[in-house]
């Protein structure tokens, strides 16, 4: 009984695949659309629809042409010379320098504070030539 009920299946399956349709619509913003299923087509262009012959790779008409483009290609490759790139400039090797980093580390003689002051005393200078440059234009 189960063999029975398969080959039913097996043979249904086939014969929806042998049946397949190609549906063709153009929405709203003209794009062409295609789908081998009439519920894929949205219900308000469902009326606009075109059939068409199966273009899937179900068809054996359209493997058999896939193979025989694909069989073209490699005789148009195997008939070509090869082809070897040799670059007309070779640029040097980068040299990349290490990042710079600020150190904690004071100089000899100088205290944490005066480091402070020090940078305070240049973050207001470049705050004047920031505002004098901006007064200019």
């Amino acid at each position: 009984m189960k063999i029975v009920a398969m080959a039913a299946i097996a043979l249904c399956c086939t014969v929806a695949g042998g049946n397949a349709q190609t549906y063709r619509w153009i929405d709203d913003q003209g794009v062409v659309n295609f789908t081998d299923s009439l519920e894929a087509v949205p219900a308000k262009y469902r009326h606009k629809v075109l059939k068409g012959p199966d273009i899937t790779t179900r068809d054996p008409r359209i493997k058999e042409e896939i193979q025989q483009q694909e069989e073209r290609a490699r005789q148009e490759d195997a008939s070509r010379p090869p082809v070897t790139t040799t670059p007309d400039y070779v640029p040097p090797p980068m040299e990349i320098a290490p990042p710079k980093v600020e150190s904690d580390e004071l100089p000899p003689g100088r205290t944490r504070s005066q480091k402070i002051l020090d940078n305070i005393e240049r973050r207001k200078a470049e705050e004047e030539k920031a505002q004098q440059s901006g007064s200019q234009q």
